[in-house]
């Protein structure tokens, strides 16, 4: 039998304890959503996001606008969206607020004059978008600025 250095002892028990924590944290998963599903793909995408500059009609992620920003995310996934946010408002299934899931599309009238602003609903009352003086950042639903600017949402992403 071979004699083991310390340091190659140190190193197996972190790469064991590396795989317990890996394995721990894979295994709990919100319901309805699945390890490597589209949903957790497009979170998982849009969260990679946060901190990038706002900047009006940006689609790259070098700047995003809010529409630039879901339509940027969802076509990660595959999923095609319009560019403006009252466009994407017209597609999907309309959703109830009691009943948002993780990966729907959320929107918000901020000019009095239809649909303005949309953002992906994270769960826990939270959604992330790209806004005018955040760029993309995440935010409760019940924000005093967004909450009583909230119009609806939409299901786009089917449940696997």
């Amino acid at each position: 039998m071979r004699n083991l250095s310390t340091r190659q002892v140190l190193r197996a028990a972190l790469l064991v304890g590396l795989a317990i924590v890996v394995t721990a944290c894979s295994s709990v998963r919100p319901p309805g959503r699945t390890a490597g599903s589209t949903v957790d793909r497009l979170l998982s995408t849009a969260e990679d996001l946060l901190g990038t500059r706002y900047c009006s009609a940006g689609v790259t992620p070098d700047c995003f606008d809010c529409s630039g920003f879901t339509t940027h995310c969802f076509a990660g996934v595959g999923i095609a969206l319009p560019r403006t946010s009252q466009q994407q408002y017209d597609v999907g299934a309309p959703v109830d607020r009691s009943d948002l899931v993780p990966g729907d599309l959320v929107f918000f009238t901020t000019n009095g004059r239809g649909i303005s602003h949309v953002g992906i609903y994270l769960g826990d009352s939270q959604f992330i978008h790209s806004g005018t003086s955040t760029g993309v950042t995440r935010t409760p639903l019940h924000d005093r600025y967004w909450a009583p600017r909230y119009v609806g949402a939409r299901r786009v992403v089917t449940r696997e």
